[in-house]
């Protein structure tokens, strides 16, 4: 008997193609922030106006993902707090009430009150920005949208041939980027080769892992081979459509699910983990989640795809380019490090790929006529009402991460505890300037223009001006530091005005990324030199010195091993807390040591003339005084440890998560996942 499959796939006409109820404000520039015509439009009418037709195509863009304001997943919390380098300490968030107890369950994702503590929807529930779905939004919403522009976008009487070629591979880029988000969680996934009608059956089921990654990499390829999908958005036209897709989106999306796909989660002579006989049905297939083998030709492929990405840029002038420092100081290299990561491209700003913009508006509990309908939509919002209440908070292992100015690796692994650093070394000194850009450290001078909240300096240690307690220092409602550390990577001095002024884009690809795909495939391909070479373009944008030349005793230039985890980590200091991909990478490459290791917090004591830690009273530092000397304690994270660092607790199940019970049980074909 033939089964529907009931999700947005076969949502009547009408419901998904509403204009004045589906298009948001999509900011894919200044100069473009108006709505769609507020009427109510079908199939026929929408391919009948051009404009109508490009509004609705700016309905998809407002889905894409972006990991700081994807409505409620997780409750609110940031994909990262489930990797090693960030922590979730409020109470409230999905983090501490599913993933880190070990309690997320199959229907995790079929709440319909907000409150909702996946990291990822397979749901079914039609999810608008003002839904009562938390603003979820399914990722076959997208798909159907992408496919009847693809299908219709001929019938505009009104739109050159040209512009319609454009669109095309945009809907194709946006389509297989939200393919892509759903296969990085659940692995294979349905596929939809169309554009259903109301009522038609849906009938070939779950596809493998493979056939997921071949029919995302056509569309990617169906995207490139558009005539009219440019390359890159001409400068002249850069201040209004900053942040629509290109020629370049599609090529670098490629690349990075090529990687993923190479890697050894699904690339690998055994499936991660094995069905459980009693949960198996009718339906069930391993290969849902393993590729049958191991084939060493997927790193090829994976630079194959890097080589098309820069082959194409250089015959375009090299459009896209890493931004330099202005000055070989830290000032410069913060600077150059930060436009890279936050700002949105300009006529001189070209680093950016693939990115989204979320919307900038504040949270309800602002009063400055930018309000929107709740923290959980705009960008300022979210940022004060989740990050600053604790939501993401860095762990020591993040600081560990990054190493020294330079290029040496982090070296005071030995520093921790009493009478562990006699000479009251600063550990946070003349380090990589990602490290002052990404997490708030002790500084006996900050440059000028990157004091915090008016701090020319940070003293951050126990006792001091600035020491991690609300009541001396920032919001009474404020728990974003409870680790000893505060996030600074996008939330900088929590200056809420400005957080509502400024147009950032959350990349989720950009070329500094490209690089270290590359150097990850260039060294899974026996190229360790021109890998190393990769790694050098990114490290010295922020004046590190050679990785190999500086850490001889790695065998950077012989040792495989080390090199990955050089380039896993040279990933983790430059493009962390952008797209998740700390949490992918600790996935894709299935480390379950870095899951199942306990994570930290600091303690830091500044000590007297004799040497003694200083624990009583107030410990500000005068700057007229000579900078302190400390001592240093990192205990394991307690409010919400997780059950993962229990000895024997781990099974690989977590590397994907639990696909909707509820999606299963309408027997279309779709299978649960091995372990849930």
């Amino acid at each position: 008997m033939k089964k529907k499959l009931n999700i947005l796939l076969v949502m009547a006409a009408v419901a998904g193609l509403s204009l004045s109820s589906c298009v948001e404000k999509f900011a894919v520039g200044d100069a473009f922030l108006e709505k769609a015509p507020g009427v109510d439009v079908n199939i026929d009418t929408v391919f009948t106006n051009a404009e109508y037709t490009r509004n609705f195509l700016w309905s998809a863009y407002g889905q894409l993902y972006c990991t700081y304001t994807s409505g409620n997943m997780m409750n609110g919390a940031p994909i990262d707090v489930l990797s090693d380098s960030y922590h979730c300490y409020v109470s409230w968030g999905g983090p501490i009430q599913s993933y880190y107890p070990g309690s997320l369950t199959e229907n995790a994702q079929d709440t319909d009150d907000g409150n909702f503590q996946g990291k990822f929807s397979y749901s079914t529930k039609f999810g608008g920005l003002n839904s009562d779905s938390g603003g979820r939004v399914s990722i076959y919403e997208t798909v159907r949208k992408c496919w009847q522009i693809i299908e219709n976008i001929d019938r505009v009487p009104d739109m050159t041939d040209q512009e319609k070629s454009r669109l095309r591979g945009e809907a194709y880029t946006i389509m297989a980027s939200r393919y892509f988000d759903a296969f990085r969680n659940f692995g294979g996934l349905c596929l939809a080769r169309k554009a259903y009608e109301v009522g038609e059956n849906f009938t070939s089921g779950r596809a493998t892992a493979k056939q997921t990654v071949e029919f995302i990499d056509t569309l990617c390829q169906k995207a490139i081979a558009e005539p009219g999908f440019i390359w890159n958005i001409p400068n002249e036209d850069v201040g209004q459509w900053s942040g629509r897709l290109t020629r370049a989106s599609a090529r670098a999306l490629r690349a990075k699910l090529w990687m993923f796909a190479a890697s050894p989660l699904f690339n690998n002579k055994e499936p991660y983990m094995q069905y459980d006989p009693l949960k198996t049905t009718e339906y069930t297939n391993i290969e849902h989640v393993w590729f049958g083998g191991e084939d060493a030709s997927l790193w090829q492929k994976c630079l194959q795809c890097c080589d098309e990405f820069f082959q194409d840029n250089a015959a375009n002038g090299d459009y896209y380019k890493l931004i330099q420092p202005a000055t070989k100081d830290e000032a410069g290299y913060r600077k150059a490090f930060r436009r890279a990561y936050r700002y949105r491209n300009d006529e001189n700003n070209h680093e950016k790929i693939f990115d989204v913009h979320p919307t900038q508006l504040m949270s309800s509990s602002v009063t400055d006529g930018n309000v929107n309908n709740g923290w959980g939509w705009g960008w300022a919002g979210f940022a004060l009402d989740c990050l600053r209440q604790g939501g993401a908070v860095p762990t020591n292992e993040l600081m560990e991460c990054f190493g020294m100015q330079d290029g040496r690796v982090f070296p005071y692994s030995d520093i921790y505890g009493a009478g562990k650093n006699p000479e009251g070394y600063d550990m946070f000194a003349d380090r990589d300037p990602r490290l002052y850009e990404t997490v708030l450290v002790p500084r006996q001078s900050l440059p000028a223009g990157f004091d915090y909240a008016g701090y020319s300096y940070a003293d951050t240690w126990y006792g001091g001006a600035m020491y991690y307690n609300a009541s001396k220092f920032g919001d009474a409602n404020s728990d974003d530091a409870h680790s000893g550390y505060r996030k600074f990577k996008w939330m900088l001095d929590y200056d809420a005005a400005k957080m509502d002024d400024e147009y950032i884009g959350v990349s989720y690809i950009r070329l500094a990324e490209m690089y270290l795909i590359r150097a990850e495939a260039r060294a899974e391909t026996g190229n360790f030199q021109g890998a190393l070479d990769d790694l050098d373009v990114v490290r010295s944008r922020v004046g590190l010195g050679r990785i190999e030349k500086m850490n001889p005793g790695l065998n950077l230039t012989s040792n495989k091993e080390n090199l990955i985890d050089a380039i896993l980590n040279e990933r983790n200091c430059e493009i962390g807390a952008e797209c998740g991909d700390r949490l992918y990478d600790m996935v894709r490459r299935k480390r379950q040591d870095l899951f199942t290791k306990p994570l930290h917090e600091i303690r830091i004591y500044r000590l007297d003339e004799n040497g003694n830690r200083l624990t009583e009273g107030d410990q500000s530092w005068d700057p007229s005084t000579p900078w302190p000397k400390f001592e240093y304690e990192k205990p394991q994270i307690q409010i919400g440890a997780r059950r993962w660092w229990d000895p024997g607790y781990w099974t690989n199940k977590w590397y994907l998560d639990p696909v909707s019970r509820v999606e299963v049980q309408k027997n279309y074909g779709l299978t649960q996942n091995p372990g849930w």
